[in-house]
């Protein structure tokens, strides 16, 4: 009896252990589990925090390019949008103004037609009138105010009002406008800009010449002015022509262009 209850007691020792001890791995398990689970949240976190933040980032791109980009849509509209057709002038003929030597139509083409007859009908005397000034105009002035009203200036293909459509420029029309304005920088850059537009590089760094001489901020210039040069394999006049440039407008137009050429020519070896 008494062999029987030890071995029975150390039966239950060893399942005791054995429950002690898998307790022990569930619990260990089950921390690793939670860890697991912890270390997956913070990473799903991570993530959603990341995807947000570049979400943010490609909506304020999207909007800073449709700023930039607005302006320049509008300009290119304008350009296109169809010219106003002129005023169409009236079709009828402009009353005849009788001078000095003419003479008024006759009493006898006023007759009827059976006064024709010359048995019967009296010649009539021809009376010369002067018309007032007041009620007819005379013919030159009319012509004078048609050719007036026809007439489109120096300035008909040369519109400086837009960057936009610079080939369309005439380098003849704007040479003439600047001609009757010898002192305006702005259609000098123009004639230099349309020069440039058909590609007569040296006529158009003359023009950009003479426009930095009339106005030293005229930017655009510079630009001109260094791509001659750059043709012409100046490459010292074109890097400071482009100096220049980012001098008087860090911010132009063509900023991107004179950044790189001078990047260009500091990384050339000695």
């Amino acid at each position: 009896m008494l062999e029987q209850s030890d071995i029975g007691k150390g039966r239950g020792v060893a399942i005791a252990s054995l429950e002690l001890a898998l307790s022990q791995e569930t619990r260990a398990s089950l921390a690793a589990v939670r860890v697991a689970q912890e270390s997956a949240q913070r990473r799903a976190r991570q993530q959603t925090m990341r995807a947000r933040i570049w979400l943010a980032l490609l909506v304020g791109s999207v909007a800073l390019c449709a700023v930039a980009v607005k302006p320049r849509i509008a300009q290119w509209r304008q350009s296109r949008a169809t010219p106003a057709k002129p005023a169409r002038t009236s079709p009828r003929t402009p009353p005849i103004a009788f001078g000095s030597g003419a003479r008024a139509p006759t009493a006898q083409a006023a007759q009827p037609a059976d006064a024709a007859d010359p048995a019967i009908a009296k010649p009539a005397a021809p009376v010369a009138r002067e018309p007032e000034p007041s009620s007819v105009p005379s013919a030159a002035v009319l012509v004078a105010a048609q050719a007036k009203a026809n007439h489109t200036g120096p300035t008909e293909g040369c519109d400086t009002s837009t960057r936009s459509g610079l080939w369309r420029r005439s380098p003849a029309a704007c040479a003439r406008a600047f001609a009757a304005d010898p002192k305006n920088a702005s259609l000098a850059l123009a004639v230099a800009q349309a020069e440039h537009a058909h590609a007569h590089l040296d006529e158009a760094a003359q023009w950009a010449k003479r426009a930095l001489a009339l106005d030293p901020n005229a930017a655009e210039a510079y630009v001109i002015i260094a791509r001659a040069d750059i043709a012409n394999g100046r490459d010292e006049d074109a890097r400071a022509a482009y100096q220049r440039y980012l001098e008087t407008a860090p911010h132009g137009w063509h900023k991107t262009e004179a950044r790189a050429a001078l990047r260009r020519a500091s990384s050339r070896p000695g």
